[in-house]
């Protein structure tokens, strides 16, 4: 072990909460802030009002990306694994297991991927205020992304080194072929979605693959599970063809 690993592990603990506490802490503020001060805003005549900004936009420019449910759900992901400390618990898991080889870089994996794809799947918008989403991986998209990158995604990537560092990896190995089909898989799947409005014409299907299994939504329309025939069907063969060349290795003569 190396002789810095016991001042890594409370840092990268305290570098991987930063966003968790951060997050809780403005939802707190701003409950604190939305009761002492309510939502209106008063007049000149001593009454209260109401502001309402609407934008019509023309249709033409509205983004009808194919990539846009992969985003949404990246960002829903990401929102959830923030919310509820995934983080934190990936190091804690790597504290655990830091006798593993493979504990402390997997935990280094997830800090990584948190922090970039909270940049990636952020709804980047135009100046103006009926501006409206920017089209994904536009020209003005990847203007906007590098101003994605802010003190959340430091502290991951800085959590990140650290738990290489205390775990004594600091090159984590990455299996290629494992990591080629599970985003074969990925992109399968989000592409599958992609099609449902081309096909349906049903635009709030565009909101992503996780938005599909809220229960509101289900309630209302049920006919909205058709939509996940195909990419269930797609990971059950996936997971049966894998088991079945694991079990065909097995069995296979040894020489």
């Amino acid at each position: 072990m190396s002789p810095s690993a016991p001042l890594a592990w409370p840092a990268a603990i305290a570098a991987a909460s930063y966003p968790t506490w951060d997050t809780w802490k403005s939802w707190f503020d701003r409950s604190s802030l939305y009761a002492a001060a309510g939502l209106y805003e008063e007049r000149d005549d001593g009454g209260f009002t109401e502001g309402v900004i609407r934008c019509v936009r023309p249709y033409d420019a509205i983004d009808r990306s194919p990539f846009l449910p992969l985003r949404d759900d990246l960002a829903t992901l990401t929102e959830l694994a923030i919310v509820w400390a995934v983080p934190v618990v990936a190091v804690l898991v790597a504290l655990v297991r830091r006798r593993s080889a493979t504990a402390g870089p997997r935990a280094a994996g997830v800090l990584a991927l948190v922090a970039l794809a909270r940049p990636l799947s952020a709804d980047y918008r135009g100046d103006g205020i009926c501006s409206g989403s920017l089209p994904v991986f536009g020209a003005e998209w990847f203007g906007a992304l590098p101003g994605g990158w802010g003190l959340w995604e430091l502290c991951l990537l800085v959590a990140a080194l650290l738990v290489l560092l205390a775990s004594g990896s600091p090159a984590p190995p990455v299996p290629g072929r494992r990591a080629a089909a599970a985003v074969l898989d990925a992109l399968v799947v989000w592409g599958l979605v992609a099609l449902a409005p081309l096909l349906t014409g049903d635009d709030s299907l565009r909101a992503g693959l996780l938005s599909l299994l809220r229960f509101d939504d289900l309630r209302d329309d049920p006919a909205r599970l058709l939509v996940l025939v195909l990419p269930a069907g797609y990971l059950l063969w996936r997971h049966a063809r894998r088991r079945k060349g694991g079990l065909d290795r097995l069995d296979g003569p040894v020489s």
